[in-house]
């Protein structure tokens, strides 16, 4: 009983570390991406390609609201958009548009373009929708940001090969430029992103988030053995991860930003409850 305890702790500690690295690697160890005004001409012509490539991608029909269209349209006005060198060599341009009022909901669009071929108009390959959660936060910023993302299906899994990226690379910049927020934590809706996802197969979607660093905060336990399994080049189960879908009810995952943000930040000395009473 005092063994499996103790292993318990130790997996709940590699796993803190684990998401201390992510967060200081991954997002506060990278060059700050700035976001500029866009003129209002430029960001409708932007957006005008996006929906055109958009309907054009494979299995989007029903997928993309098209009155996400429609909102960006009437704050195109309040556009910005940066650029960030790929690891490859490439250049992804950054389109930020609010589909609310005092960018509380937007989108970042994502277009990828070869610098070494003056002829490359870009290509669009995907989004994150975001959400703001202000709470008591001050001015410009949010107790919570909720993400959604999704790379177009030609452009996964490096099936493009002029301009190397990973969805991974792609979404960790929309987490930087995000975090100008300063919010205390990153969700992501566990139903339409990881337990009925239509942009994937659930479980690969489910080892998608534990990866990045996040877990269903009823099942944390099972969800830091996961993840560090995975840290450790370990596989995972289909029936293991089938059984933290099944046990957890969180409406959201969570990457808890304010535990991690200073470098020395001390791992928990207790096993995290795993909701089920146990």
């Amino acid at each position: 009983m005092a063994a499996n305890l103790q292993r318990a702790i130790q997996t709940a500690r590699r796993a803190h570390q684990e998401r201390a690295r992510i967060w200081h690697h991954d997002i506060l160890g990278q060059r700050e991406i700035r976001l500029y005004p866009l003129g209002t001409s430029q960001a409708a012509a932007e957006l005008s390609r996006f929906a055109r490539e958009l309907w054009q991608m494979p299995n989007m029909a029903g997928y993309f609201d098209h009155h996400h269209i429609a909102n960006m349209r009437e704050h195109q006005h309040q556009a910005e958009h940066g650029f960030a060198t790929l690891p490859g060599g490439g250049i992804l341009e950054i389109l930020s548009i609010p589909t609310l009022p005092n960018h509380v909901m937007g989108f970042h669009l994502f277009s990828v373009f070869d610098p070494k071929d003056e002829s490359d108009g870009g290509r669009v390959i995907g989004y994150t929708i975001w959400s703001l959660e202000t709470g008591a936060a001050g001015f410009g910023q949010a107790e919570a940001v909720r993400m959604a993302f999704d790379i177009f299906p030609p452009y996964r899994e490096h099936r493009y090969h002029k301009v190397a990226f990973t969805n991974h690379t792609i979404y960790n910049i929309s987490r930087r430029i995000l975090y100008r927020h300063k919010p205390q934590r990153f969700l992501v809706d566990a139903r339409s992103q990881i337990s009925e996802t239509r942009s994937g197969r659930v479980l690969k979607r489910a080892i998608y988030y534990l990866k990045r660093g996040y877990y269903p905060p009823d099942q944390q336990a099972l969800a830091d053995s996961c993840l560090d399994r995975l840290t450790r080049h370990q596989a995972v189960s289909p029936r293991t991860l089938r059984r933290l879908l099944r046990l957890s009810h969180a409406t959201f995952w969570i990457f808890p930003v304010e535990q991690y943000l200073q470098p020395s930040a001390a791992a928990p000395r207790e096993l995290p409850g795993d909701g089920t009473g146990e």
